[in-house]
């Protein structure tokens, strides 16, 4: 089994090498040339992901090492039957954690109290539940938006129009797609 991996891919080499031949390419030169014969491709949001680069080729997993997929053409990839898997929620405590510290630094340099202010947040999967988790742990009171998940979901959070969260905030954190 051959597989390309970006050279963004922390660890990727070491990752992939026990399951085959693990070929490791710079992410602005992955071309078609290094995958006419490789089984799998590992990315990040640097390489576009679609019939270009993949036609001709029996790549037949593209694995992203991102939450995103808009370098992804899904639609190509499902019709060619080429699996995808993204890391949704990998970075999700991570950024958490830093708009924790960014808000701690905040409310020490504007020596204000943390149960005095609203936090909106704007996109509430992975990544902005963990934040809200964390906000409301420290007191915070916390207003959710995320229109696509409120059409998608029968029992979703409690979520507020945009316009009464961005309102009624006194900080505002995005954690929505590209």
């Amino acid at each position: 089994m051959k597989i390309v991996c970006a050279s963004s891919v922390l660890h990727g080499e070491q990752a992939f090498s026990t399951l085959g031949q693990t070929v490791v390419v710079p992410d602005q030169e992955i071309c078609r040339d290094h995958l006419v014969d490789a089984d799998i491709l590992v990315v990040r949001s640097k390489t576009q992901v679609n019939e270009t680069l993949l036609s001709g080729t029996k790549v037949g997993f593209v694995g992203t090492a991102t939450a995103g997929v808009d370098h992804l053409d899904l639609d190509w990839l499902a019709y060619n039957d080429v699996a995808a898997y993204a890391a949704a929620g990998c970075n999700a405590n991570s950024v958490a954690e830093y708009i924790t510290a960014a808000l701690l630094y905040l409310v020490q340099y504007k020596g204000m109290l943390l149960k005095d202010l609203t936090l909106g947040i704007v996109g509430v999967g992975n990544v902005g539940s963990a934040v809200a988790r964390k906000a409301e742990a420290l007191g915070m009171r916390v207003l959710l938006n995320d229109p696509p998940r409120q059409l998608a979901e029968d029992n979703p959070p409690e979520l507020l129009a945009l316009d009464h969260v961005l309102g009624e905030s006194d900080v505002v954190t995005l954690h929505v797609p590209l």
